[in-house]
């Protein structure tokens, strides 16, 4: 009894003494930019390239059409990239990857329709708010053909990624 007593005690002293050690501030993890982006100076390429004038958007869309006996489904993720060359002049691209999970159509009209594809790229030149020259590229998914119900806010009324222009609110 004395033994178990002794061996107790000795025990409980111990957890009494066993502190951890605190080293005062906690090392700070280095933030994502810093991993990414090493500062060397000035640089050729820093100069044409400074990413603080880029701006990227992403966006997904999922949707499913029918025609006759025959359906459609698809998702759409959207990268949209803006660079600012100099203060009125930007260009921009929009990158798209669509894929067709389920298709009546076929496995080779679902392969075909499925890649990475050029949604738009412009070069817009806007020295004032009420003035403003845009030479762009729009392309159609792969796929759909000519749409005779083409209009500027989407491929189609049924969806294929409305295109609703955030950037043109913003400024």
């Amino acid at each position: 009894m004395k033994a178990i007593f002794i061996i107790t005690l000795c025990l409980g002293m111990a957890g009494f003494t066993a502190r951890g050690q605190f080293r005062g501030a906690e090392p700070k993890p280095p933030s994502i930019k810093e991993s990414v982006v090493q500062p060397s100076g000035e640089s050729f390429l820093s100069n044409i390239f400074n990413l603080d004038r880029l701006e990227m958007r992403h966006s997904f869309s999922m949707g499913y059409q029918s025609y006759g006996s025959f359906g459609l489904g698809y998702m759409e993720y959207t990268n949209s990239m803006r660079y600012r060359l100099f203060d009125p002049l930007t260009i921009r691209a929009d990158v798209s990857v669509i894929t067709s999970p389920f298709s009546s159509l076929g496995s080779k009209f679902s392969q075909d329709f499925s890649g990475i594809y050029l949604k738009r790229a412009s070069i817009d030149y806007a020295p004032s708010k009420d003035f403003k020259i845009s030479l762009q590229y729009r392309g159609l998914p792969p796929g759909t053909g000519y749409n005779p119900y083409y209009n500027r806010y989407g491929y189609n009324g049924l969806g294929w990624g409305q295109d609703f222009d955030s950037w043109e609110k913003d400024e």
